[in-house]
């Protein structure tokens, strides 16, 4: 099952449309009380990552369900220039956007950095400014395009915790991420501007 696709953009428009469909299918796949909660929230975690990102975005959101798992998506075209980078960094480090905190703060600004032009100098910021986010990541920079899964991040820092302190660090956030503890995986896929992200939940 596949929903509809609801518009949505930070300044509200949709949203409340989005959560709407997120308990209609929560109600369609037979989930109790607590469960619909936990779909709900994780939708609310993805729309507030969007909203980090500039005033003027529009998505498509939508959510699908097959036999026990369902998807929660969001698509959107973030045109990204130096400019706008360092404003998001300079919002996350004054720590005035929740969003910018913890592991959803790091998966939106390695959106920002992947979905930088493809120019040495930026390129090579990228590289640095991924850091262990890029752990996750299955290969690259090939024709602008970028993929990064929480469960492979996951494993490489379980990998990586008794030899590097930074490996400890982001378990600990992993540790403290509602997105973490209640999905089974989310993903990123980037496309020169365009990227979806994708959080999974078994039910």
């Amino acid at each position: 099952m596949k929903t509809e696709l609801v518009s949505i953009s930070p300044n509200g428009t949709g949203i409340d449309k989005a959560l709407e469909l997120t308990e209609k299918t929560g109600a369609f796949c037979g989930l109790d009380n607590k469960a619909s909660l936990r779909l709900r929230l994780l939708s609310e975690e993805l729309i507030e990552l969007m909203r980090s990102f500039t005033d003027d975005l529009v998505g498509d959101f939508w959510l699908e369900a097959q036999d026990n798992v369902v998807e929660i998506h969001l698509k959107t075209i973030i045109p990204m220039d130096l400019k706008t980078r360092k404003e998001i960094i300079a919002v996350s480090s004054s720590g005035k956007n929740s969003a910018a905190k913890g592991m959803m703060g790091k998966i939106r600004e390695m959106i920002a950095t992947a979905t930088l032009p493809d120019d040495p100098e930026t390129k090579a910021m990228a590289d640095q400014a991924l850091g262990l986010m890029a752990l996750g990541s299955q290969m690259g920079t090939y024709q602008g395009s970028y993929s990064w899964s929480m469960s492979t991040y996951v494993a490489s820092i379980d990998k990586a915790y008794d030899v590097q302190n930074e490996a400890k660090e982001a378990k600990d956030e992993l540790e403290k991420s509602i997105v973490a503890n209640l999905a089974d995986d989310v993903t990123v896929h980037i496309v020169n501007s365009d990227v979806e992200i994708a959080i999974y939940k078994a039910f």
